[in-house]
């Protein structure tokens, strides 16, 4: 039995890391990494929830955005999951992976971004063994202004 357990644990990180790399999040990614990681169905999978919060960091002259997602499984935190980061600007309508992380103890991740444009954003985790995948909200946030200053 723990060879069996370890051989799916490695097929779920291969699978997550090809998802990411991936980075348009389609959804023949989130397939594969449901075939990768044996999903038979023999077990029912836990639902999850991911939220997402944003929190405005503003000193001297830089500003960025703290975007914190928390994923939870029946009320629970999840620790150790991988979570991507997507976002999309302007008129493409197609998402892309800026950044993954990975859930602390508390279920939180946090990436900070400072947009230059009006941007979207949202955090997705694609399931593994023991959990469903699941997806915030679409959060969008404005550009940042870094400076204040009047030229004259």
């Amino acid at each position: 039995m723990p060879a069996l357990r370890a051989s799916l644990l490695a097929k779920a990180g291969s699978a997550v890391a090809v998802a990411v790399l991936a980075g348009s999040g389609v959804v023949a990614s989130t397939a594969a990494a449901d075939a990768a990681t044996g999903h038979h169905h023999h077990h029912a999978l836990a639902p999850t929830t991911l939220s997402i919060r944003n929190r405005v960091i503003a000193h001297a002259r830089h500003h960025a955005d703290a975007l914190t997602g928390v994923l939870r499984s029946r009320r629970k935190d999840v620790a150790g999951a991988t979570i991507v980061l997507d976002s999309r600007t302007g008129r493409k309508p197609r998402w892309v992976v800026v950044a993954t992380g990975t859930t602390g103890s508390n279920g939180a991740v946090t990436f900070m971004v400072a947009p230059t444009v009006r941007t979207q954003y949202k955090m997705i985790f694609r399931g593994d063994s023991m959990y469903r995948r699941s997806r915030s909200n679409v959060i969008t946030l404005k550009a940042v202004k870094t400076s204040h200053h009047h030229r004259g």
